[in-house]
């Protein structure tokens, strides 16, 4: 490598190596994280490279591919750990509702008034007092969604105080 060579220019020309790397790792990258982990290892590469050491070429490849290797890896590590706190609350749900619902048929009577994702808003935020982003992770649905369920469910609850 070159001393006057500009990093600008080396990112050019390697932006279809890092695209051939997400390729040939079968890697989805719908939003850019991997082409741009794929950047941030090409700039360690071009900031720490010794010529003494071999080709450049080679040391980009290596230092792209391995990024992008670590990036699915602690993608993967995170989609576990998520996937074991969701089942770890499902079970406590399981549990919980028993012991946290004294009034049983007061419950059902609400339980039977909502639609099915109205009742999980009910059954998440109120009895079990979890955060909307805890029941939208829970869910596999947005934020927004899991606001949409409590207002109407707040609205058809308003409605009950009446009758009650």
């Amino acid at each position: 490598m070159m001393k006057d060579e500009t990093f600008e220019r080396i990112a050019a020309e390697s932006e279809r190596l890092i695209y051939y790397h997400i390729k040939r790792l079968h890697i989805d990258d719908r939003n850019g994280d991997f082409f741009a982990e794929g950047l941030v290892a090409l700039w360690e590469a071009y900031r720490t490279y010794d010529e003494a050491a071999g080709s450049f070429h080679s040391y980009i490849n290596w230092k792209i591919r391995n990024a992008l290797i670590d990036l699915i890896r602690r993608d993967s590590r995170k989609i576990e750990v998520e996937e074991e706190y969701k089942q770890r609350l499902q079970q406590e749900e399981h549990y919980l509702f028993e012991d946290e619902t004294a009034d049983h048929y007061l419950w059902e009577e609400v339980r039977a008034l909502l639609s099915k994702n109205q009742w999980k808003w009910v059954y998440h935020f109120i009895i079990m007092d979890r955060s909307i982003s805890q029941i939208a992770c829970l869910e596999n649905v947005t934020t927004d969604a899991v606001k949409n369920w409590g207002r109407h469910a707040r609205n058809k609850l308003k409605d009950l105080k009446h009758i009650l």
